[in-house]
């Protein structure tokens, strides 16, 4: 597990590093929230590929895409909330209050995606 959280680590670097530029593309355009929105989206495509390829090396499914959103929505509303915290009640500028809020949250996105991905994969795996 230690080896699959560095590689989460890794992936969330990179993620973080094209969320956070998406963000400040789109919030040249778009309130702070949506901009983030759209980053999330973006992020949650990203992750779900180097999570099944790299981090825990299961099979891409649908089944287990389909499952992806859920943990996104979860750490979406957990997320905004942070990010809404660090922004209107902390006074966190809003370039950088996405960043603080990732690194706040990641061990439970690790947790949850584990969960999905590793415990899908047994599932099949017992099933053959």
């Amino acid at each position: 597990m230690r080896h699959e959280f560095l590689r989460f680590l890794v992936t969330g670097c990179i993620n973080t590093a094209a969320s956070w530029a998406v963000y400040l593309l789109f919030n040249l355009w778009l309130p702070y929230a949506a901009a983030y929105t759209v980053a999330y989206c973006f992020g949650m495509v990203f992750t779900y590929y180097m999570n099944t390829r790299w981090v825990f090396r299961v099979p891409m499914k649908w089944s287990t895409f389909m499952q992806f959103p859920v943990i996104f929505v979860i750490r979406y509303c957990l997320d905004l909330s942070v990010l809404f915290a660090l922004v209107t009640w902390l006074h966190c500028p809003e370039i950088f209050a996405p960043l603080v809020t990732i690194a706040m949250t990641m061990p439970v996105g690790f947790l949850m995606s584990r969960f999905v991905l590793k415990h899908r994969a047994h599932e099949h795996l017992a099933q053959e």
